[in-house]
């Protein structure tokens, strides 16, 4: 019997995909830890205002991006299969759809403006979160475009590509975030805008390093990357069909976060800004699940590729298992030393901060619960993705989120009281839910009667 590190689909493979992309979305996560860290630093209004506008402008974006992601599951299931050309194609039309969203994000930014305006959000808080979102609107095609040029590495598992290639344009936005925020030297102070044109400083370079890297000499010769950039009608057609409920899904998964935090916003400015310190606290938990996540889509999709379902439910297994470990690890420290996480944001020697912090605290124990399952429910829903079994996914977890989380948090904030701490509570059983939901569609093996190569 095969060990569970040992062998096809073990977790020796897996974390040697996995471990760039943990590191990569690592340094994303901490570069937007940091990145939130100077804004509360800055002023309190900075630190309320920039989850929700960046929620708000990552919601907006984020179909296309789920969307453009499901190109790593055709370049894996084509390298599987060893289709150097297919290859090539499948990565191009997650560019040409990129370059598409770009044009159409911006005509979204007037409703983003009405949504701050009528989010009852504080006036001074409204005042940087508009901004703040147009900055981070103008130039979400770039995130877009690089989910689609990152799937020609991360597709066929040279996941260091884009690990460098993040760490270095995080690395770009953390420096120019600290320059702008500030005003260090000859750069002005700009505050919450600062922060807005770092992180679009910071995707753009990376977007340049991948172009640059995929017309290289090798990979024109062996992918033939320039001679097949143009749409193919077909395969254009099956990465909507397969990656758009996949987008709906994300959209839909990511809206109702972004409703759930406007709606705390509703509370009182104290309340949203000790709700965005454990949000931002919780990226910084799952940020490396997303990179296991992707690493499971990715040998998932080339096991099926290679028709070797078997090792791809293993992959699965591993995977989830590592996941829960590193989560309840991690919950432990939340409840055992929570001012380690919280006091980053503030000393507490104003009155304002400090009533921030201390309401807080007591989230760290469900935010321990939170990641447990959050950490579960992603692995088995990107294992879903890597088979191709994205309408049920969409289907399933958007109804769990528009008719049980977000009806639930309004009720909690406005009927029952407004306790931050049941707000969250509830936020915990939503992903609760969603573990189980995932886990169970997963082991059924219903994903293996799907082929996305065929259409």
């Amino acid at each position: 019997m095969r060990s569970f590190t040992n062998g096809e689909g073990g977790a020796g493979e897996l974390l040697k995909v996995a471990y760039p992309l943990i590191l990569s979305t690592a340094s994303h996560t901490i570069m937007q830890f940091i990145n939130r860290v100077f804004l509360a630093h800055y002023s309190p209004d900075a630190l309320a205002a920039c989850v929700p506008a960046g929620i708000l402008s990552f919601t907006f974006l984020c179909f296309f991006m789920g969307t453009a992601t499901y190109t790593n599951a055709f370049v894996s299931q084509y390298y599987g299969r060893g289709k150097a050309a297919s290859v090539s194609v499948a990565v191009w039309q997650g560019v040409w759809l990129a370059l598409a969203s770009g044009l159409v994000l911006l005509l979204f930014t007037p409703l983003g403006y009405y949504i701050i305006d009528h989010s009852g959000h504080e006036a001074a808080v409204r005042a940087l979160e508009r901004p703040y979102f147009a900055i981070l609107n103008s130039f979400a095609g770039f995130p877009v475009l690089n989910t689609a040029l990152a799937a020609f590495f991360i597709g066929r598992g040279k996941t260091k590509v884009a690990m460098a290639v993040n760490i270095a344009g995080n690395a770009l936005c953390l420096l120019l975030s600290w320059l702008l925020i500030f005003g260090a030297g000859p750069f002005p102070e700009m505050g919450i805008r600062g922060a807005g044109f770092a992180a679009a400083a910071g995707q753009i370079l990376m977007t340049g390093i991948y172009l640059g890297l995929i017309f290289s000499a090798y990979n024109r010769r062996r992918y033939r990357t320039f001679r097949l950039v143009g749409v193919h009608g077909d395969m254009f057609a099956r990465l909507v069909k397969y990656g758009a409920p996949n987008g709906v899904g994300f959209f839909l998964d990511v809206a109702s976060f972004a409703a759930f935090i406007f709606i705390i916003g509703g509370i009182d400015k104290v309340s949203l800004a000790a709700s965005n310190i454990i949000a931002s606290i919780n990226m910084l938990a799952f940020m490396p699940v997303i990179g296991l996540g992707l690493a499971t889509l990715t040998l998932v999709g080339k096991y099926i590729g290679m028709k070797k379902p078997d090792v791809a439910m293993r992959v699965a297994c591993c995977s989830a298992g590592l996941a829960g470990v590193y989560a309840l690890g991690l919950g432990f420290l939340f409840v055992a030393v929570p001012g380690l996480f919280i006091n980053i944001f503030g000393t507490g020697n104003s009155a304002e901060y400090a009533e921030i912090l201390a309401r807080s605290r007591p989230l760290m124990k469900v935010l321990a619960v939170f990641i447990f399952f959050d950490a579960i429910a992603i692995i088995f829903s990107d294992a879903l993705r890597g088979a191709g079994d994205t309408l049920f996914q969409m289907i399933g977890a958007s109804a769990a989120a528009w008719l049980l989380f977000v009806p639930g948090v309004w009720y909690i904030t406005h009927r029952a009281g407004g306790e931050l701490i049941f707000a969250w509570a509830w936020g915990g059983f939503y992903v609760f839910l969603l573990a189980v939901f995932f886990t169970l569609r997963f082991r059924s093996g219903l994903w293996r009667k799907i082929d996305i190569l065929k259409g």
